[in-house]
């Protein structure tokens, strides 16, 4: 159908300038016969006339098929075949399949109670997941929380979804606001959600732990109820429309940082729609009602290890180096955000930045020192010589080792372990200590490092942010014990007769 001004207009030129068909036609740009219905129908037509219905084979059903789908609306297509095939419709699936879709009844639209909350009562969590951004094979996602009562937001974009990388968010993220609030709503995140029946929620055990040294209690949406948690959902497309479009970032570092300029200069500072007031002002409200920062929690990722003979740990899709001498040993792996720290015990014995790339090789080449002075066919002859080059004191005990019965191989491999862990100046001297004594072992050697010398690398004590919690270091005191049993000796002895004046 021809547009409303341009009919207008062929009948002005038709009846007002009295212009011949083929005039109008080419100057309106529409075909002949198409300005004739118009200058015959004498009208402008503002609708296209509707076609009159056409009687098919379904037409005698139509009423059957409407009582069919106003009893159950969700009712497939091919079951209201089924129905009507017993009817006597002889007709197809195509000609049911519109009809069905003409006279299905339209879902009625649901009505959701707006919610409310008091100032610190609950805080709305969720990711946003933004795509492979720098092309090294690993997706950007998004944690956003927004506080429920003054729409106060904070957000950090992170690699990893794990449950380390989400208490870890969770922790900068209350450190902005400056506290907890009291309950943290989830829509049923697998690393916070293990398992879920109907309202019954199992939620992951290391979860429920953070939770509990904050004090929050945490909540879960129900399954598919985005609703429940508009607040946060409505910020993940804010964040999206409003800071995504148009940036370029070098790197997360970079990207993080104009993520919180943007947080701190626009999306707190703006008047929100819904409250009509500004987060950054209206948190005032809720500051006072927060629960109070507690101590930092270990967000770290532990791993064990063991050593493989390329001394390049596995760990997050890369490969991290170890020195040579610890192939075989069992290590204990950390890693935060930003490092990959390995520990022997209490002893860290590498130290690497964290890749977020995947399979690179991560290596340090004092991890390789002493490795190549191994000589073809003769594999021990290498321990011998690293040992003997400690110094005078180390070349005498190997010379005791020889004489005795102790496993050449094992020594050896536990001084340049320890050679590893302690330094070679500290071994040299704990052999002589050792020798001056007239010890040998490389148990010994141990024992001596350990008692004169604690590592420089050890972890620093526990600071722990409740006083209560700290016990002062007891004495034993064991006069009380030998005052007991002084007390139960003189209990159980019979007492002394007194003597008789008649026998004297």
């Amino acid at each position: 159908m021809l547009p409303v001004a341009i009919q207008a207009e062929i009948l002005r030129l038709a009846y007002a300038d009295h212009w011949p068909v083929t005039r109008i036609a080419h100057h309106v740009g529409v075909n002949w016969k198409s300005v004739r219905k118009v200058v015959q129908r004498r009208s402008v037509a503002l609708a296209r006339a509707r076609p009159r219905p056409r009687t098919t084979l379904l037409t005698p059903f139509l009423a059957q098929l409407q009582t069919l789908l106003a009893r159950d609306p969700e009712r497939s297509a091919v079951n209201c075949l089924q129905h009507l095939r017993a009817a006597g419709y002889r007709g197809g699936i195509t000609t049911l399949r519109l009809a069905c879709a003409r006279l299905r009844p339209a879902p009625a639209s649901a009505a959701f109670v707006a919610l409310t909350f008091a100032p610190a009562e609950r805080v709305q969590v969720d990711w946003g997941e933004f795509g492979d951004v720098f092309g090294i094979g690993r997706a950007v996602h998004a944690f956003v929380l927004v506080c429920c009562y003054s729409r106060l937001l904070t957000v950090e974009f992170t690699f990893s979804q794990t449950l380390e990388a989400f208490l870890r968010c969770h922790e900068h993220a209350f450190a902005f606001l400056g506290g907890y609030s009291r309950e943290a709503q989830y829509d049923n995140l697998a690393t916070a959600v293990a398992e879920r029946r109907g309202r019954l929620v199992r939620w992951n055990p290391r979860f429920l732990a953070y939770a509990g040294h904050c004090g929050f209690r945490p909540v879960a949406c129900t399954p598919g109820r985005g609703n429940e948690k508009g607040r946060v959902e409505d910020s993940v497309k804010y964040l999206r429309a409003n800071f995504w479009p148009g940036r370029t970032f070098r790197d997360l570092a970079d990207l993080n940082a104009q993520a919180q300029a943007w947080r701190d200069e626009v999306a707190n500072q703006r008047e929100h729609r819904a409250t009509r007031k500004v987060p950054r002002l209206l948190v005032a409200e809720e500051r006072p009602h927060w629960l109070p920062l507690r101590e930092p929690y270990d967000t770290d990722e532990v791993r064990s290890v063991v050593v493989p003979p390329s001394f390049r740990v596995a760990f997050d899709r890369n490969r991290y180096s170890v020195p040579w001498r610890l192939v075989g040993k069992a290590l204990t792996l950390r890693a935060d955000a930003e490092t990959v720290t390995l520990w022997y015990g209490t002893h860290r014995v590498a130290r690497h930045a964290r890749c977020w790339g995947r399979d690179h090789d991560c290596v340090l080449p004092a991890h390789a020192d002493g490795l190549l002075a191994q000589k073809p066919g003769a594999q021990g002859q290498w321990q011998v010589q690293a040992v003997e080059q400690l110094g005078p004191s180390a070349r005498h005990y190997l010379t005791l080792i020889r004489a005795g019965t102790r496993s050449l191989r094992a020594e050896l491999e536990h001084l340049l372990l320890l050679t590893t862990l302690y330094g070679p100046a500290l071994v040299e001297t704990a052999l002589g200590a050792c020798l001056a004594q007239a010890i040998v072992g490389s148990a010994h050697v141990e024992r001596w490092l350990q008692l004169q010398h604690a590592g420089p690398l050890a972890p620093p004590p526990l600071t722990l942010g409740d006083p209560r919690l700290t016990v002062p270091p007891v004495r034993p005191n064991l006069a009380r014990y030998d005052a007991l049993l002084l007390d139960a000796d003189a209990a159980a002895s019979p007492p002394e007769e007194p003597d008789d004046p008649a026998d004297a």
